[in-house]
């Protein structure tokens, strides 16, 4: 993984609001969620809003899509996120991180 992708994968989580969003995503990695469900745990999250943290989080392939007739529903990247640890850990006790 090259550090550029890194970097962007932690500037979009770092703010507050797109990581509580990646929770949510992650909460429901099974079904999926649509935004309309996501704005409602975040307490009506106004749609553009959450349209554009959305739309962050998919350009750093933290999210992916899937359309059910008119609905989409979002489910996370884990590889994504596994990716990360993986390249920061990668030196970790010589390659085995069993700290």
């Amino acid at each position: 993984m090259k550090i550029e992708k890194v970097l962007s994968v932690f500037n979009v989580l770092s703010q507050e609001s797109r990581l509580k969003i990646f929770r949510i995503l992650v909460e429901h990695s099974s079904s999926g969620i649509t935004p309309t469900e996501i704005s409602k745990i975040l307490n009506d999250m106004p749609r553009n809003t959450l349209s554009f943290h959305l739309s962050l989080m998919a350009q750093a392939d933290l999210c992916k899509t899937l359309k059910k007739g008119k609905q989409i529903i979002y489910k996370p990247n884990c590889g994504t996120i596994k990716t990360t640890a993986q390249f920061l850990l990668k030196d970790c006790c010589e390659g085995s991180c069993e700290c």
